[in-house]
């Protein structure tokens, strides 16, 4: 049993100095001005986890992945939004108590190639004369006579090929001449409708994968109207980057695509297969239908170029981090850090519903919900008498999507120079129940990665933590280096880790919602994430009043991992 120390503190939260050194971190004196009282009371009584409320969890979860926050991208207005919702919640008066948590912005610089317009120009040949059909130009509010729905970030040029449904029957003939004039061509395709068994995701990856095709073009069965304001719609897409580094680093590229698609407009369609009138291709719909297998793709006459303008600029973003200050002289030189990055994917690529907005319930607006909850919780605590004796740093770290970028530059930034890190408690994706775990009896579990893989003692503080409140499966699938999905280094904890202070990361698994724009609220586990939190409360709490520091004793990393001493 870790011996836990016995004397929370009465009297005021000592207020964190604002007025920062010239070098932006604070000043040491700052840092112990603390009154010590002389009561003792027993850790136990006084743990803060009793004050975690589902109810809490799932407001802020549904304000956090809401569309009027846009999917929280890097980059994009969300993220500002976010941060400055974080700021309100730390410092503003949301507490039940006047006291409030001084808030410590960290901005950094990042570069961003973004997406910033795209003409589409539909033409033929006429000799050596470029005839054009239709040219027209998108831009972020506007509408054109195309609109991009899958990739698109290079400019593409290829004759257009009617291909109704696109289902083809491999192994034949037909298919061979079927793959002979698809192949580096923009298939004009029908889009799937509400009973068709396969996606317009299925759909590009078939014809892509299959048959070589350049892009898929989708014709819907909207009228001209609504498919003006699904462009003018999908056009805010164009906010996103897509591809971000570091000042003088590598490019990271944004989503995966299973290929480059596009909406054309339905009047322009019509032109494109040489009808005059909407109820022409209502039979030409048929016709396709009326095949188990299509007919063979015919040839439009046309060709498609579509020609992305891509703008390069330097942006920056926001760690958000607010402190708890410790109530124990010596101790609070110790600092305890929880971190949450509150970044998702923003707006991205539409998914088969046409949803834009990635909303990132599960990634990461359950961990950043979490860390609000422990900071709520600890300050009601200290209305009782009952303050850490060590520092407690709440890291909201920004950009984690794109390589962790907002928890690299905390750790090589610090703030707190002369502050000494004893562990970092990281919280990621935790509101689920993932694949694994769906169909059990019993789902109250939690991932736990790092924490034993490093550190013996911090390995029986969760232990003990979780025995004195949820009693969850602490289950260690992901808690080694050999792992396929190498996840003890592929979140906020990994910079830390590369600097031997031990951590535990705590994680509820991957999903089919993963990434997606269908990563809502209402798919959150709401009483186990506030078991889940329960238990991460605890923790902190344990952590803040032990009589020892953890100790990276147990190194599994390897030779490149730079985390021997």
């Amino acid at each position: 049993m870790i011996r836990l120390l016995q004397r929370p503190v009465d009297g005021l939260l000592a207020t964190l100095f604002l007025a920062l050194a010239f070098n932006g971190a604070p000043t040491a004196a700052a840092l112990t001005q603390v009154p010590i009282q002389e009561e003792t009371r027993t850790a136990a009584t006084g743990s803060p986890s009793r004050f975690v409320e589902a109810a809490f969890l799932d407001r802020k979860i549904h304000i956090l992945a809401s569309d009027s926050l846009k999917g929280r991208g890097t980059g994009q207005p969300g993220s500002a939004m976010t941060a400055d919702f974080l700021d309100g919640f730390y410092t503003n008066a949301t507490w039940a108590s006047e006291e409030s948590i001084p808030v410590i912005r960290q901005p950094f610089v990042l570069e961003g190639i973004f997406w910033n317009s795209v003409s589409y120009d539909v033409y033929h040949t006429d000799g050596v004369d470029t005839v054009f059909f239709s040219r027209t130009h998108l831009e972020k509010g506007g509408q054109a006579g195309f609109y991009p729905l899958m990739d698109g970030a290079r400019e593409h040029d290829a004759p257009v090929v009617f291909a109704g449904y696109a289902r083809f029957d491999r192994g034949d003939e037909i298919s061979r001449t079927i793959a002979a004039s698809l192949e580096n061509s923009w298939a004009l395709v029908f889009a799937p409708g509400p009973d068709d068994q396969r996606t317009r995701t299925d759909i590009v990856r078939y014809l892509s994968r299959n048959y070589r095709a350049t892009g898929v073009i989708f014709i819907t069965e909207e009228d001209p109207e609504e498919w003006e304001q699904q462009a003018r719609d999908m056009s805010r897409q164009l906010e996103r980057p897509r591809s971000i580094r570091r000042p003088g680093a590598n490019y990271r590229m944004s989503d995966w695509s299973p290929g480059l698609a596009v909406s054309v407009h339905p009047d322009l369609a019509l032109g494109m297969l040489g009808l005059d009138q909407p109820r022409q291709l209502d039979s030409v719909r048929t016709h396709w239908q009326s095949h188990t297998s299509s007919p063979v793709p015919e040839q439009t006459g046309f060709r498609l170029r579509n020609s992305p303008v891509m703008e390069s600029r330097s942006f920056e973003e926001d760690n958000m981090v607010a402190v708890i200050q410790g109530a124990d002289q010596e101790l609070s030189r110790e600092i305890v850090v929880l971190s949450a990055h509150y970044d998702h994917m923003g707006l991205g690529q539409p998914d088969d519903n046409d949803d834009i907005v990635y909303s990132g319930a599960d990634d990461n607006a359950s961990g950043t919900a979490v860390l609000m909850q422990v900071a709520k919780a600890f300050l009601q605590a200290a209305e009782e008498g009952y303050r850490p004796s060590r520092t407690l740093v709440f890291l909201h770290a920004a950009a984690e999507e794109w390589g962790l970028f907002g928890s690299r530059y905390f750790v090589d930034n610090p703030l707190f120079p002369d502050s000494d890190i004893i562990a970092n408690v990281n919280v990621d994706m935790v509101g689920y129940v993932d694949n694994e775990y769906a169909g059990r009896d019993d789902q109250d579990y939690i991932y736990v990665i790092g924490a034993g893989m490093v550190s013996s003692m911090l390995e029986e503080l969760v232990t003990q933590a979780n025995e004195a409140t949820s009693e969850l499966i602490l289950d260690d699938t992901y808690n080694n280096t050999s792992h396929r999905l190498q996840l003890y280094r592929r979140s906020d904890h990994w910079p830390f880790a590369q600097q031997n202070i031990p951590f535990v990361f705590f994680f509820s698994g991957l999903h089919d919602h993963y990434h997606r724009p269908s990563d809502t609220p209402d798919r959150i586990a709401l009483p186990l994430l506030a078991a889940r939190a329960k238990l991460i409360t605890e923790l902190t709490w344990y952590l803040a009043e032990s009589g020892n520091r953890p100790e990276t004793d147990r190194l599994e990393f390897g030779e490149n991992a730079v985390l021997s001493r």
